[in-house]
């Protein structure tokens, strides 16, 4: 297929479809309808191979500000910048995409207008309790009605998290400054009004007033934006009117590409950027021509667990490969953190049975290399001695890169090793797998993305320290992202040719055992009678041999499994306890107000400290769970199903090489030969339908499973609440007491859903399995049956004029199969 352009193979594969759908299924239909099941699931799985995106999916992860936009810019536009760097940083919550377009485009879907609506509500809030606190609003219903009118705009549970953040203010932090949680809004609302996240000049009575202008309401506060401010709070007053079936814009640069970015930099990173919910962004790059579609992540710190949830949903379910963008520290402790947050190591373990069943890469971009360079270097002219030559920047950079490479080799090594043992065999193998996996293919990319614009534009003014753009390592990166979409087109190419070749094969053995057969003298019924009775005998053995295995595999998919399930959920219940106790017993040193807040707000806060108690404990909860599934029941599942199918093709050959031996035997040779071959075919087809049902359950504990502890982590936190135990005296030991339960009642809360899922979703699994292993009918009877023809059979075949019609027809089926041209 690799020799053949994409278009030739589609066409190629399209018209055997059609053969399939016009000539050769009514065909079959009508002599041989119980060989139309195994045909229709194969060519299933082709249209389902075909319907699959060609792009592979390239994520970015790495703290705000270590340059993750500015090397997207690198690779995919030069010394252009398909998405403006810095920006609003950490705020930006949209996941933006990049991919290939012959010309620059970008689309956008902006939130619905409850989003707004709830930045508003905070920070209206906040300004009602300061006026309280300072004695300047002293009627009741006045202070009310303040907010009224938000209300209605969102859900009572915005609501709630709107007026805890802005009732919440942590303690100082190393540096002396107050984290309060509302500034996070107060950025978005500055973004959006001044289109400066940092200009502290407009004061809140005025983002207030501005903003509910936007959102249609009236102005409370007697502030009126005026200016450029007046300009940008009327293009979002138009978006927000929209309509919420009416929230995509897409802009496409024809002539005027300047007025095309500066739109760009509004949407992506500008005043409009907190309204979008999704953006992609399509630009003419080689590296995305070859299939790439690059993902630039919301970066880690940022305020709200929904853009965790971005984040994940790209990592867990889409990424292909992930590039760690790291400054000269490198991989640290956080950027494991970073790995399991993201879901990239809980997917990594879940697939540790069978890596190859969820692959996703793993690349670290090590970034700010010249910035090392130029201390490097200034050290080393510092140190000259009197008579030696100044080093070169570029030499420095070159010894640089080289030395980054292994460092960061073993600083990742040892920060995986450093993940801990566990007390679970399978929890330990899992991740030791995970780990090597990660090593196995772990490539490191020292960059400068900055040295590689300049190069580029070629400025007089500014030009950079490096000869060409290959120092900058971005080109080599570059080269390592286009062989891996290569190589993914080559695993779907080639998954797509081993299916239609397999479906392909069985199609013609059956055709051809058909026309066999008819073609076939009738046998003498004595000749038939002796060899009968001879078969018998082997036939009796070898069936009842089928039936033992027979039986014993679906006793393992219906009750083994299903046995095994409890058994798994309550081992890994018992892990994860402990890994959750380990991670809440982190906490303890805490600040009191940040695990109040954390408290307050189920579980959840964004301060000094991150802490998301749900995502975390479902994280720790999550990886001994796939672990001790993958390792204990996945990969018996897809040895069971293989060996069953062995043990088919293996009896169907000792009966076809018994009948070889036999004196009198009239049934052609090539007939049993084409029954063996149709028989392996059939046992691929089981295989891959086994493989297929483990990976669809591989998905179900990745995803499903983690909604299972979020709700009871949330409860106990609301119930903490409403006690009142979140005010008072001893609320950290309080607190503390509530997290020292936590690890026991949300894994115990969690363990019947685990098992009602995972026995769901099981017995979808069993009856794939099952209805695969039926659609290969009885392989013994039929083989037997061919070896001695069937009365009825030579019946049927004794009219010459009906022989003739299927031969006829045979051939002619057979002669239009749409043969591969040679090259």
């Amino acid at each position: 297929m690799n020799s053949k352009s994409k278009s030739e193979v589609l066409n190629h594969v399209e018209s055997i479809l059609k053969w399939l759908d016009d000539k050769a299924k009514p065909f079959l239909d009508k002599n041989s309808p119980e060989r139309l099941a195994a045909i229709q699931s194969d060519q299933d799985r082709i249209k389902k191979i075909l319907n699959r995106s060609d792009d592979v999916t390239v994520c970015f992860l790495g703290n705000s500000g270590v340059g993750k936009s500015t090397l997207l810019n690198a690779l995919a536009a030069g010394d252009q910048q398909v998405l403006p760097a810095g920006g609003i940083g950490p705020l930006t919550a949209q996941a933006t995409e990049v991919g290939y377009s012959e010309i620059h485009r970008f689309k956008v879907v902006y939130h619905k207008k409850d989003k707004l609506w709830k930045t508003v509500f905070a920070i209206e809030s906040r300004l009602k309790q300061n006026l309280k606190a300072e004695k300047l609003i002293l009627n009741k219903s006045k202070a009310s009605a303040i907010v009224d009118d938000l209300e209605n705009g969102i859900s009572a549970e915005d609501q709630k998290d709107a007026l805890a953040d802005a009732s919440s203010i942590d303690h100082k932090s190393d540096d002396g400054k107050i984290n309060d949680t509302l500034e996070g809004y107060i950025k978005q609302a500055r973004n959006i009004v001044c289109g400066n996240q940092f200009n502290d000049e407009r004061s809140l009575e005025y983002l207030v007033d501005a903003l509910r202008l936007a959102c249609g309401l009236e102005a409370k506060w007697n502030s009126l934006p005026t200016g450029e401010d007046a300009e940008r709070i009327k293009r979002v007053t138009q978006i927000l009117a929209r309509g919420k079936d009416d929230r995509t814009y897409e802009n496409v640069s024809n002539d005027n590409h300047r007025e095309f970015m500066e739109d760009l930099r509004a949407h992506a990173a500008g005043f409009l950027s907190p309204l979008i919910e999704r953006i992609e962004v399509g630009w003419p790059a080689a590296v995305l021509h070859a299939g790439i579609k690059l993902v630039d992540l919301p970066g880690v710190g940022i305020a709200h667990d929904s853009y965790r949830d971005v984040t994940k949903s790209y990592v867990r379910e889409k990424a292909r490969a992930v590039i760690v963008v790291v400054d000269r520290a490198g991989p640290t402790e956080s950027t494991i953190e970073l790995l399991r947050t993201s879901g990239y190591w809980d997917r990594l373990v879940g697939a540790a049975d069978d890596s190859a069943s969820d692959p996703c890469t793993m690349l670290i971009a090590v970034t700010k290399v010249d910035d090392v360079m130029q201390e490097e270097w200034a050290n080393q002219v510092a140190t000259l001695v009197e008579g030696a030559s100044k080093p070169k920047k570029r030499d420095v950079f070159a010894k640089l890169v080289e030395e980054f490479k292994p460092r960061m080799q073993s600083q990742i090594s040892q920060q995986l090793a450093a993940i801990g043992e566990s007390s679970n065999e399978s929890v330990n193998a899992a991740r030791k797998q995970a780990s090597a996996t990660i090593l196995e293919t772990l490539q490191i990319h020292p960059v400068s993305a900055p040295e590689m614009r300049r190069i580029l534009i070629d400025d007089e003014d500014d030009k950079s320290f490096l000869g060409s753009t290959d120092l900058t390592g971005i080109p080599k990166l570059q080269e390592s992202l286009i062989e891996l979409a290569c190589n993914e087109k080559i695993l779907k190419d080639r998954q797509l040719q081993e299916v239609l070749d397999r479906l392909c094969t069985n199609v013609m053995n059956d055709l051809k055992m058909i026309q066999a057969s008819w073609q076939e003298d009738s046998r003498a019924a004595e000749e038939a009678g002796r060899l009968s009775m001879a078969l018998e005998v082997v036939l009796a053995e070898k069936q009842k041999e089928y039936r033992d295995r027979a039986v014993s595999f679906r006793e393992f998919l219906k009750e083994t499994v299903q046995a095994k399930i409890d058994a798994l959920v309550l081992e890994a219940r018992e892990v994860a306890e402990k890994e959750v106790q380990g991670y809440l017993r982190s906490l303890n040193y805490a600040h009191w107000a940040t695990l109040r807040a954390a408290v307050r707000r189920g579980g959840t806060f964004f301060g000094s400290r991150h802490i998301n108690l749900p995502d975390d404990i479902t994280g720790y909860f999550q990886e001994p769970m796939a672990a001790v599934w993958g390792q204990k029941l996945l990969r018996d599942i897809r040895r069971r199903t293989g060996e069953f199918a062995d043990d088919i093709e293996q009896l169907v050959k000792e009966l076809c090489e018994w009948a070889a031996l036999q004196d009198g035997v009239r049934a052609q040779k090539k007939l049993l030969d084409t029954q063996q071959e149709r028989v392996q075919s059939l046992a691929a087809q089981m295989k891959a339908v086994g493989k297929e049902a483990v990976d669809e359950l591989r998905e179900t504990v990745k995803n499903e499973l983690a909604k299972t502890i979020r709700d009871p982590i949330k409860l106990a936190c609301d119930k903490f609440v409403k006690r009142g135990d979140d005010i008072g005296p001893g609320v950290k030991n309080r607190v503390l007491g509530l997290f020292n339960t936590l690890a026991s009642e949300a894994t115990n809360a969690a363990k019947e859903p685990a098992v009602r899922i995972l026995r769901e979703k099981a017995k979808i699994v069993q009856k794939d399995i099952q209805d695969a292993y039926k659609k290969g009918g009885d392989p013994l009877q039929e083989t037997a049956d061919l070896i001695v023809e069937k009365h009825e059979s030579r019946i049927r075949r004794s009219d010459a004029q009906r022989r003739t019609a299927v031969l006829q027809e045979t051939a002619t089926i057979i002669a239009a199969f749409p043969a591969v041209e040679e090259q």
